[in-house]
């Protein structure tokens, strides 16, 4: 099958929503042949790369993304000139798939079957608590263009033959926000690559890496990865613990956001116990994984998280955020409110105590059964072709 998979931009690979398309599609077509094309409004050098080895075809639609005031100042006209230039390119293909607006408004009203991919409803318009993490200004631009747009998102999605999300707990958010009950495919991982690592590997990375415990932490520096307010809880933890060791990747390119990162990390004299470790490539995150005490990504709104069930597989216990569903509390680890920096740590040091009896077997055969990638992807195939027939049918 044809499929034109639409996503808004593609500038950061390691980045959930990103990383899902690019995983997803390459899936799809070395797995189950399909021939996509990945349409978004910019690119990185980077995705350019992934694309054109998975053997893929890119199609950039603007010089703008999501990222710029203009681009949606000037949204309605953006998306009335990529209709027209799509008219023509669109009847080459048999099934269109979009991520998020606003690529759901941009390929509503073609005649093809489409699904929309919503991991949540639009942040920007609808999660306050994500909103939160951003300055003033910030938010009272939103505010302004979830006037301008959140009915045309609305609309957009009603149109979709079949949403889709990636975990169990966007089905009610999902429901509240557009009336429409979503099927989840979960975000599945690669079970062939996330497993422990050798004894021999991880005590020669214990020793490159003193420090106990020993805590791992990636983050892309927005608010709702928590980032900032750890450093406050590994602070304070110092007090008890004091060779705690935080262990840091940064997997977007900003030198400007990771400078100031570092500068807190000094002001908060910290540079002993907290270590940034660049940006790893992924093939040796299995290995970090499986060598620290625990993975911490006490996120802030935000259900699901690849790192920790990538960090379960490879048999660490996890630290997570409120929200997380992944935690079974003091089992495979806990959850913790991270801008409560008391209660965090609170709860850390009871963890920390208790690392000998946490038990991680149930929680990694849920994984494997539910969660590797192989059976991810064919749900999805499984769903493309069942939309695809009935529309056929109709």
């Amino acid at each position: 099958m044809r499929i034109a998979w639409f996503h808004s931009h593609l500038l950061h690979v390691n980045s959930g929503g990103t990383r899902f398309v690019l995983d997803y599609t390459e899936a799809l077509q070395r797995s189950h042949g399909h021939l996509i094309t990945l349409f978004c409004d910019v690119a990185s050098r980077e995705a350019v790369t992934q694309v054109e080895k998975a053997g893929m075809k890119l199609v950039q639609l603007d010089r703008e993304s999501t990222n710029s005031p203009a681009y949606w100042l000037t949204l309605p006209s953006r998306i009335k000139r990529k209709r027209v230039e799509l008219e023509k390119v669109l009847q080459d293909y048999d099934f269109i798939i979009n991520s998020m607006f606003p690529m759901n408004w941009l390929v509503c009203d073609f005649k093809l079957p489409k699904i929309q991919i919503c991991y949540e409803p639009f942040a920007f318009f609808y999660d306050k608590g994500f909103l939160q993490n951003f300055r003033l200004h910030h938010r009272l631009f939103f505010r302004a263009m979830k006037l301008l747009y959140a009915g045309t998102d609305k609309a957009a999605v009603e149109k979709m033959d079949q949403v889709i999300t990636v975990n169990k707990t966007n089905i009610p958010k999902l429901f509240e926000e557009y009336g429409i009950t979503a099927s989840p495919v979960y975000a599945g991982i690669d079970t062939d690559m996330y497993k422990r690592a050798g004894e021999q590997e991880i005590e020669e990375l214990r020793k490159k890496h003193p420090g106990f415990p020993l805590l791992f932490h990636s983050t892309d520096l927005t608010g709702i990865k928590g980032s900032y307010p750890l450093l406050d809880v590994i602070a304070e933890l110092r007090n008890t613990c004091p060779e705690v060791k935080l262990l840091f990747t940064v997997y977007v390119n900003d030198p400007v956001g990771t400078e100031k990162f570092l500068k807190r990390i000094s002001e908060l004299n910290l540079r002993g116990n907290v270590e940034f470790l660049g940006c790893l490539p992924k093939e040796k995150l299995p290995l970090y994984y499986s060598a620290v005490d625990f993975v911490c990504q006490p996120s802030i709104n935000q259900p699901a998280n690849w790192p920790l069930k990538e960090s379960l597989l490879c048999g660490t216990p996890i630290i997570a955020g409120i929200e997380s569903e992944e935690v079974r509390e003091f089992i495979n680890g806990c959850r913790i409110e991270v801008r409560n920096t008391n209660a965090a740590v609170v709860k850390l040091l009871s963890l920390f105590q208790q690392r000998n009896q946490l038990n991680l077997d149930e929680s990694i055969a849920e994984l494997l059964k539910d969660y590797s990638r192989k059976s991810c992807v064919a749900l999805l195939d499984r769903i493309i072709k069942d939309i695809y027939e009935n529309c056929k049918n109709r």
